[in-house]
């Protein structure tokens, strides 16, 4: 079944998209990991969240799950053999909801510690929307007057945008309560595991390697490629409160800090295995793969930093048309035309820094020319 691992049992099997599966996995190096698909609870194409269980210094969890998934959870934890009260500590991969939404619970009822990279635990108290949302640029600006134009336009504030909003809104109520026991930073290891930091779709994301295996949280997925963030910029208050490493919102968020990320967890060798937290199995089928996907997503945004600067051209373009134009198979409305642009935008703003585009006054988008990114990519992936 696998030329990854020696030993693949389906202990559960769960649907097409891998929902409630709980597969038992044995490393070349003989590591049992229990990998737990934890199904979300609201419709997502990214499907279930798939969670690790193992032996190391005591049972430890990668990941536990969204917000209102915890009974899917400890149901899964049991059909692997185990208990909740039986686990040590939860490992965060990052703050995203589908990942540490039911990590309080799970502390609580297991009286488990939560691990989580050393920013995580001082961007807490703080709402991501608040810091990720805010228009730190020009090319911010425009995304922010266009998707809110298309926001009225198109009432995508009707039930379902406001069941997402009430639903984060608790999930970051629960959270500020969290308790942070295992602060980790970049290089750490407990037991087998090391880890690194690995920032660019979220500023706290963490891999961790074990045997031959990586845990890759959403920093590398197989099928789909993670979103990464826009720039930020961090209030005073924010900024004051954060030790001085981590003050720097450039080595955190955008997309240049992604693609580094990816290249530091490609480097550890293409036969080390990748486990993550979305896709292992999807339309009936396993997605076993290597850190090699790291190079892939790689050159996947090679490519379209490639396709933005032939479509601006020395004419130019609008960041509304550019949007539509790669997107034009979806229907881009409200939160789903916001995805799309900051998508977008995220490459603009590397391809501005490097100088192979440039924003006119009107905030129309021009190519300059030049095609830096040929030699960024080539860079990140020889």
């Amino acid at each position: 079944m696998s030329q990854i691992f020696k030993d693949v049992v389906e202990l559960r099997r769960g649907d097409s998209e891998g929902n409630s599966m709980v597969v038992k996995l044995t490393t070349d190096g003989g590591t049992v990991i229990h990998a737990i698909a934890v199904p979300q609870d609201w419709p997502s194409r990214t499907g279930p969240t798939w969670t690790y269980l193992f032996e190391n210094e005591g049972l430890t969890l990668i990941d536990a799950g969204s917000t209102g998934s915890y009974a899917a959870l400890e149901d899964g934890i049991a059909q692997a053999g185990f208990t909740v009260s039986d686990i040590e500590r939860v490992v965060i991969t990052h703050g995203h909801v589908d990942h540490d939404g039911a990590a309080g619970e799970l502390a609580q009822e297991a009286d488990a510690e939560i691990w989580a990279h050393e920013i995580y635990s001082h961007l807490l108290p703080y709402n991501p929307w608040d810091i990720q949302r805010k228009a730190v640029s020009p090319i911010q600006q425009e995304m922010r007057r266009v998707t809110g134009e298309n926001t009225q336009s198109h009432d995508s504030a009707g039930p379902r945008h406001s069941e997402y909003r009430t639903r984060h809104e608790h999930y970051i109520g629960k959270r500020k309560g969290y308790e942070v026991k295992g602060n980790i930073q970049d290089g750490d290891s407990l037991g087998g595991l090391r880890f690194m930091h690995t920032p660019g779709h979220s500023p706290d994301e963490i891999c961790a390697t074990l045997d031959g295996a990586v845990f890759t949280g959403d920093h590398v997925l197989p099928e789909i490629t993670p979103h990464p963030t826009t720039k930020a910029h961090y209030s005073d208050d924010i900024k004051d409160r954060l030790p001085e490493a981590y003050r720097d919102e450039d080595s955190f968020y955008g997309l240049n800090t992604y693609l580094k990320s990816l290249k530091n967890v490609a480097d550890l060798g293409r036969e080390m295995a990748v486990l993550p937290a979305h896709r292992l199995f999807n339309k009936g089928r396993y997605n076993f793969q290597t850190v090699s996907r790291a190079s892939e997503i790689i050159r996947h945004h090679g490519r379209r930093l490639g396709r933005i600067v032939n479509r601006v051209g020395r004419d130019g373009t609008s960041l509304e048309a550019l949007t539509r134009g790669f997107f034009a198979r979806r229907k881009l409305i409200g939160g789903n035309l916001y995805a799309a642009m900051s998508e977008v935008v995220a490459h603009i703003e590397l391809l501005e820094d490097i100088g192979d585009i440039r924003l006119a006054d009107d905030r129309g988008i021009h190519s300059t020319g030049s095609e830096n990114y040929k030699q960024l990519i080539h860079e990140l992936t020889s």
